[in-house]
């Protein structure tokens, strides 16, 4: 998905870099999918198309850490090579009739049918939203392996129009956790990993971090659930520290759904990178300080999810657990934005804007929360070439009218959005009229 033709962002106000410095006026050069050159003094070639965003800040493209995509329920898979038999078509065996006779119109139909299908199962709607939100890439939490990566595949070649795909694949649970015992995942099905010991854990990673198509992260669901409610099984701690191991052995963060207080010991001692949701389950009235010092000191990051806690939660719960972000924060932690988009609560797209409001509504300044969906988002999930608008990353960039470092409303005001320097999103000409 590059773009042949080089193309100049000039007269906006450019956030640059991790930091996301504003830099007035500026100039991005964008080239082969990649950003060329950022600053005030920029050479445009000639044959460069110039687009002016005056009145415009350019950042990089959002970044959702927690998203899940929703595996096809109904639709077949294509064969291996994507090519499908059937009369008349090529490999059949068949030889093709001169005329179009009704067992040519069947089989055309037939073949419609199977392409509406077949594009309907990548969820034409959440790629919309999602790129109209100004959001340019997402990490899949747990969606069934098989067809995730094939969803990756056809959005990083340009068969499908999307933000770009980082994958967990399946997740790592117990037999008795979630979400088999809450979901009724079979623990065979492709979108769970339910090891028996270590050694099995180990090789179930690395089947998935190795080979010529590895998952981004790996996802382990440690939680005891809710005492009140329901008991849930965690991960054995040997084999969640043989699945930590496997995974920073081949370079992958490990991202971790979890609940109580207990859990996230656990997870602090296995090595944990990434923590999604803050539930009441946790500590709702108060982080134990070993706890938020190991935290914070490990340089373990946090997705507090509360987009979904504001919608099902009570106010003062909700408002709880603001205050403890604020702690995590206040602490020197390291917050991500995550929507846990796929929830019926939580809409693609608006969901994450609506996630970088509420960290900001916790104490973090309007840069620090755009950090989380951009620039820390990347860090923390090994996407390294994402996340700041710096040349040699990739040119997935957004502009919005106005300021979001003055304003996050400007977030609601997507003007552009570029995946690999093509417009995905271009309401620039809209203005304009």
């Amino acid at each position: 998905m590059t773009n042949d033709r080089e193309l100049a962002l000039t007269g906006a106000t450019v956030l640059v870099g991790a930091s996301l410095a504003p830099h007035r006026d500026c100039t991005v050069l964008i080239g082969d999918g990649r950003v060329r050159d950022v600053g005030a003094d920029v050479r445009i070639p000639p044959a460069a198309r110039v687009l002016d965003l005056t009145g415009h800040t350019v950042l990089p493209g959002l970044i959702d850490t927690h998203v899940h995509l929703g595996a096809p329920e109904t639709a077949a898979r294509r064969p291996a090579g994507g090519r499908r038999g059937g009369p008349g078509s090529e490999g059949s065996g068949r030889p093709r009739k001169a005329g179009p006779g009704l067992a040519d119109r069947l089989a055309a139909g037939a073949a419609q049918v199977r392409a509406v299908a077949d594009w309907l199962r990548f969820q034409p709607r959440k790629r919309r939203a999602f790129l109209g939100h100004g959001v340019t890439t997402v990490c899949s939490l747990g969606d069934d392996n098989a067809w995730v990566h094939d969803f990756r595949r056809r959005t990083a070649q340009g068969g499908l129009v999307g933000p770009r795909l980082l994958i967990a694949g399946p997740v790592f649970t117990a037999p008795g956790g979630h979400p088999v015992a809450t979901l009724g995942a079979e623990p065979d099905s492709d979108w769970v990993r339910v090891p028996a010991d270590p050694e099995q854990a180990r090789d179930q990673v690395a089947a998935l971090v190795g080979g010529d198509d590895p998952v981004d992260v790996v996802k382990v669901v440690h939680d005891r659930g809710d005492p009140r409610r329901r008991d849930l099984e965690p991960i054995d701690p040997r084999i969640l520290a043989a699945i930590a191991d496997e995974a920073h052995r081949y370079g992958r963060p490990l991202v971790a759904h979890w609940g109580t207080v207990e859990d996230l010991a656990e997870l602090l001692d296995a090595g944990v990178d990434v923590l999604q949701h803050l539930e009441p389950r946790g500590p709702l009235n108060g982080w134990p300080p070993h706890l938020l010092d190991a935290m914070v000191e490990g340089g373990v990051a946090l997705a507090p999810t509360l987009a979904v806690t504001e919608a099902l939660l009570d106010a003062a719960t909700a408002a709880s657990l603001r205050a403890r972000v604020a702690d995590f924060l206040d602490a020197g932690g390291t917050l991500l934005a995550g929507s846990d988009a796929g929830m019926p609560a939580v809409r693609a797209g608006a969901g994450l804007v609506r996630e970088i409001e509420l960290l900001a509504s916790c104490g973090s300044t309007p840069r620090q929360a755009l950090a989380a969906a951009t620039s820390a988002a990347a860090g923390a999930l090994g996407a390294h070439h994402l996340g700041a608008v710096e040349p040699g990353r990739a040119a997935d960039l957004l502009a919005v009218r106005g300021d979001p470092l003055t304003g996050l409303d400007a977030l609601r005001e997507v003007a552009l959005a570029l995946r690999d320097g093509r417009a995905v999103v271009d309401r620039t000409r809209e203005k304009a009229s």
